[in-house]
């Protein structure tokens, strides 16, 4: 399986993302298989350059890096959700986790950014300000759903690193979730990207973001029986 995990350690092996496709489609599989409600998978062939130039006109900078290469080599547009069975309840530390969900997509990131940058001028003006400043100089990708967005820090002495925005005081408003966009996707697939929403990957925190091979990784990917 993609993100596969070193038996004795920390060590998180690279992911093949020429197969990410299709364990994307076995972990929904497998949960299916329990009784999960799993969503059908989206998984688009790659935007071409003339898509990523496009999008980059609108929002007037161009796309980090990493999001770009996985934009141009692996797909335009990928859709990946699960939910627990209702009446299902996880043992601590997992008690409010209730699914998984990933999404890109060139044209979601303008959406993303609209609505980000809505809300700073609704309510996180002051760069100065501590809480606020995190929403600034960033690019959204995901919408959490509930208001917060998950975004790639554009700052130079942090560039690429993937950030949570929380709009309601969230207790993981401005942590890093990921070094860069790609190690997002390899270190949340194993974990069957469980969230959005932060408290239910906080549990999975490791020093450098979300950790498949620490011990809640390793107990939670048990639990849904993807190991």
């Amino acid at each position: 399986m993609a993100g596969s995990i070193s038996p004795g350690g920390d060590q998180i092996l690279q992911m093949t993302f020429q197969t990410l496709e299709h364990d994307l489609g076995q972990i929904l599989g497998r949960l299916a298989a329990q009784g999960y409600e799993a969503r059908e998978l989206v998984f688009d062939p790659p935007a071409s350059e003339t898509d990523i130039r496009r999008v980059e006109a609108e929002l007037g900078l161009p796309l980090p890096s990493a999001l770009r290469d996985v934009l141009t080599t692996v797909s335009r547009h990928v859709e990946f959700g699960w939910s627990a069975p209702g009446g299902l309840e996880f043992p601590p530390p997992f008690a409010g986790n209730f699914g998984g969900d990933l999404c890109w997509c060139s044209g979601l990131v303008l959406q993303c950014e609209e609505k980000r940058r809505g809300w700073i001028k609704a309510c996180f003006a002051d760069p100065e300000d501590a809480y606020d400043s995190v929403w600034h100089d960033k690019l959204a990708f995901q919408d959490v759903g509930n208001g917060d967005l998950l975004a790639i820090d554009l700052r130079p002495r942090h560039l690429g690193q993937v950030v949570y925005l929380s709009h309601d005081d969230g207790e993981g408003h401005g942590t890093v979730m990921a070094p860069s966009f790609r190690d997002l996707i390899e270190r949340w697939v194993p974990l069957a990207c469980t969230g959005s929403e932060d408290w239910q990957w906080l549990p999975f925190l490791g020093a450098q973001g979300i950790d498949p091979a620490g011990d809640n990784g390793q107990a939670w990917r048990r639990l849904l029986k993807i190991a």
